[in-house]
């Protein structure tokens, strides 16, 4: 039986009152064996608790250290031995009213099984007790508790008097019933105030039920341990992609997550391997970016064949929790099912695992035991707590939450601790918790998960194709560009597309759907009836304040019909007893009316002008079909470039489309001071905008917009394209009436300088030294920004006319800038081959399509590609071959 002594003063006393009320004790103890006692004394470099010497043996002297406190570090086991080394002292005596850190008791035994040492003494809480029962300054009634089961005794000293109290283990794993008895006079009574003092102040009994009258009380029948763990609920998966649940990975729902998700797995094998200390982690990440969903994921990959023989793992919803026990009822759980799927197997010693109280899970004979087997077969048990926070929602949970961390940290059992944490979610440093909490960290290693990158958004696309067939690309980069890298949001985003094709939705209109936070979460509301919304708004309320709508409640306040109907709509979910909404941000929302500050996102793939152009070609409530604007614009544009050019106009909502018609909606005014007012408007909540104004810069160059735009934005572009998208945004920007254009460098339109023209001749004798890639790509920025295009693309831009020596652009620059990339090329490449020297090399690929630079440097004539040095002359082949490849 694991005995404890707790100095209970009152409220607000400091621990150095504490500290001295357990001296006091030890003082008067020691008295009684005869000892003159001297407390506090201070030496040069060093303070003893007490100083006793014998009254009759006076050459007898002994040095005393009192612990009153949680546990004892074998710092001070060491101090204490060096204290008592120094003043050359006959004996050391260390008393302690609780257990001893892992490292101070493996030092303790280092202590005892050495005889240098035989003069010190260390007194374990039990043996305390039993010198003040044998001293006379306490009883014990140990006659009519000889058949109660008995897991932990505790004696409290107080400042109302002294008084015993043994935890009772009845047919189950942890104590359920406590007997308090008075330590001065056994047989006196407790007043119900100071049993509630002590009900209030001893974190075991809170939840225990007393037995009042020990001797005529009925024991129960012994019967197998049958801890009631309904309660307690697992973090559920997702039975669809499109489910608002966590992700589940063994329905293949999970995506991505490959770089954290090693890391944490890492930790474990490091942990198994002895290269780490560290038993506790904890994911860090804000609301909504799948931190349930790698709990679940890291709870199957200790399932399957690599790790199910070395690691077993259970995730649990903290949002469930209903009492101190949580903890318990968690650890016991994991146990049980651990040895129902056989990762641990029953045998003559070892069979069930009981606890000695709600906070002291560790120390039993039982969980020694399994610890012990566990160790001899090199397997760990994991125990992850999900949704975490919600502990500090509900008063006086995380104290339970963080003894048992520290145990874990302080045995270094075969236990693994994980729980996940909102970094969005603040304690505020005046909370009783916040020390304790910041203490948590410090034992526990960290991962912070980040948002969603290309990889893991394309995967969540993937799953919405399957159910809807292939969407276009357009759509895709909406869904890209929408979702800014937010998990939660990238999945609401590809429901919300799955909803509106269910329900008869066009593919060709998507485009039209509004993909703003706010009105998906109308949206969700729209659905529901005046029933579902009071309960949905009561559920939400009661979540946000820590107050969860029970299931006992079902009926009372809210219909089973009505619950039902919401668990069928995917708005809210079940936690164990308790009733939540799906998300905590679509809560928030519910009861504050607010959405987290989230700026519509999109990039601007089209030109201003060209946009502008198009837009003014509409009349007010006049429909067009694409043949229609084709005729009345003035430019030869394609089909393909108008289509691109009203999916922008689209995306930013300047015109609608209805049967394969246009028309720009009434309250828009078509002009350009209409167009300039409308972009000017929706810009205001544009998060490249957003993001852009909080930066502290007088000027804001091209290089700060294109961090910006890949900051927030997830596709792996080249840089020349990300180059193209900012200045863009550019041109955009200035043409609204935001105030951030005073700080934009604009492109230059001006022309500059003239360059040195081609003659006929070179005309003649000349292969192109860019490759079809670098000047495909160039077409983009001529329009706007040509005085930045390095100089050595001047000359092939003059040989395949799309430049003069003025540097004004041709005809046929804009039939390429018009067409689509692979029109694009092929239009190149027929011009290319306008040149002679092009066309005999063409012959020569047509014979040899592989053939490689340097082969073509020793086929042709001498100086065919230009160069002085033969390593030009194979860099200009090399390039003059990707036009014909």
């Amino acid at each position: 039986m694991k005995a404890e002594i707790k100095i209970l003063l009152k409220e607000g006393t400091s621990n150095k009152a504490k500290g001295n009320c357990f001296e006091d004790l030890m003082r008067r103890l020691l008295s009684t064996h005869q000892y003159v006692i001297k407390q506090n004394l201070r030496f040069t470099g060093m303070e003893i608790d007490l100083l006793a010497q014998h009254k009759h043996r006076s050459n007898e002297t002994i040095y005393v250290e009192c612990k009153a406190k949680d546990k004892v570090s074998s710092t001070e086991l060491r101090t204490f031995f060096s204290n008592v080394y120094h003043r050359e002292a006959n004996s050391g005596y260390f008393f302690r009213t609780n257990e001893l850190e892992y490292d101070a008791g493996g030092l303790l035994e280092e202590y005892k099984a050495d005889d240098r040492y035989n003069h010190l003494h260390f007194f374990e809480p039990q043996e305390i007790i039993k010198m003040l029962v044998d001293a006379g300054m306490i009883y014990e009634p140990n006659e009519s508790l000889k058949d109660f089961k008995i897991s932990k005794k505790i004696l409290a000293v107080t400042y109302f008097g002294d008084y015993f109290i043994y935890l009772i283990n009845e047919q189950n794993a942890l104590p359920t019933k406590f007997i308090s008895i008075n330590a001065q006079e056994n047989g006196a009574e407790i007043s119900k105030e100071n049993l509630e003092e002590l009900k209030s102040r001893i974190q075991e009994i809170k939840e225990l039920v007393r037995i009042d009258n020990i001797r005529n009380y009925a024991i129960p029948d012994s019967s197998p341990h049958n801890l009631q763990i309904e309660a307690i609920s697992e973090v559920q998966e997702s039975e669809n992609w499109f489910d608002y649940l966590p992700a589940s990975s063994e329905k293949n729902h999970f995506v991505g997550r490959d770089d954290i998700r090693t890391s944490i797995l890492t930790f474990f094998k490091d942990i198994r391997s002895g290269k780490s200390k560290k038993r506790i982690f904890y994911l860090n990440g804000k609301s909504g970016w799948g931190k349930s969903s790698l709990v679940l994921e890291l709870k199957n990959r200790c399932r399957n064949k690599h790790y199910k023989k070395k690691f077993y793992a259970l995730a649990i919803d903290t949002r469930s929790a209903n009492s101190d026990n949580f903890v318990a009822l968690s650890l016991k759980k994991l146990i049980n099912a651990a040895m129902d799927d056989r990762f641990i197997n029953a045998d003559m010693f070892f069979r069930d695992v009981v606890f000695t109280s709600n906070t002291d899970l560790l120390s039993s004979d039982s969980n020694q035991k399994l610890q012990e087997k566990l160790e001899a077969e090199e397997k760990y048990l994991v125990l992850i707590f999900d949704q975490f926070e919600d502990v500090f929602r509900t008063k006086n949970y995380f104290p339970t939450f963080y003894k048992f961390l520290t145990d874990v940290t302080d045995k270094q059992p075969n236990l693994i601790v994980g729980f996940s944490w909102k970094t969005d979610f603040f304690i505020q440093t005046g909370d009783p918790s916040y020390h304790i909490w910041q203490q948590a960290k410090e034992q526990a290693r960290e991962f912070t998960i980040d948002e969603f990158g290309e990889k893991e958004i394309n995967g969540v696309i993937k799953q919405l194709e399957d159910s809807v067939g292939t969407l276009s690309n357009s759509i895709k980069n909406r869904i890209i560009e929408s979702s800014q890298g937010l998990p939660w949001l990238t999945k609401k985003l590809c429901i919300h597309i799955y909803d509106q094709i269910n329900s008869g939705l066009d593919k060709k209109d998507l485009i039209e759907s509004n993909l703003n936070i706010f009105d998906l979460f109308e949206k969700d509301v729209e659905q529901l009836d005046q029933p579902e919304l009071k309960a949905l708004k009561l559920i939400a309320k009661r979540a946000y304040n820590s107050n969860f709508f029970d299931e006992t409640e079902v009926g009372e306040l809210i219909s089973s019909e009505t619950i039902s109907a919401l668990l069928h709509k995917r708005l809210i979910i079940r936690s164990g007893a308790n009733y939540n909404i799906y998300w905590d941000i679509f809560r928030d929302y519910l009861v504050t009316g607010e959405t987290p500050t989230i700026g519509e996102s999109y990039l601007l793939r089209q030109g201003v002008n060209l946009c502008l152009e198009v837009f003014l070609l509409f009349e007010k409530g006049n429909k067009f079909s694409i043949d229609d604007l084709l005729d009345m614009h003035k430019k030869n544009i394609s089909s393909e470039t108008l289509n691109n050019i009203l999916i922008e106009l689209r995306s930013l909502g300047l015109i609608q489309k209805s049967d394969n018609n246009y028309y720009v909606s009434s309250e828009i005014e078509i002009s350009n001071d209409g167009f300039v007012s409308y972009i000017t408007t929706i810009f205001e909540n544009y998060t490249p905008y957003l993001e852009l104004s909080k930066l502290e810069l007088k000027k804001i160059t091209k290089s700060e917009i294109t961090q910006v735009l890949k900051k927030i934005f997830k596709q792996d572009y080249q840089d020349n394209t990300w180059d193209v998208y900012a200045k863009n945004l550019i041109n955009w920007l200035m043409h609204s009436k935001l105030p951030i254009k005073d700080k934009l460098f604009a492109p230059r339109k001006g022309r500059g300088s003239s360059i040195k023209p081609i003659t006929a001749a070179e005309r003649n004798s000349s292969v192109p030294r860019s490759s079809l890639k670098d000047i495909a790509e160039l077409i983009d920025v001529l329009l706007t920004d040509l005085d930045t295009i390095g100089n050595q693309y001047f000359r092939d831009l003059q040989l395949l006319g799309i430049i003069d020596e003025e540097k004004n652009l041709s005809n046929f620059f804009m039939e390429l800038f018009y067409a689509n990339h692979e029109e694009r090329k092929r239009l190149l490449k027929a011009q290319i081959l306008e040149l002679p020297k092009m066309e005999k090399l063409n012959n020569l690929v047509e014979k040899k399509p592989k053939i490689k630079a340097k082969e073509a440097l020793k086929l042709m004539p001498n100086d065919f590609f230009g160069g002085k040095k033969e390593s030009s002359q194979i860099i200009y082949a090399g390039k003059a071959l990707t036009w014909l490849r």
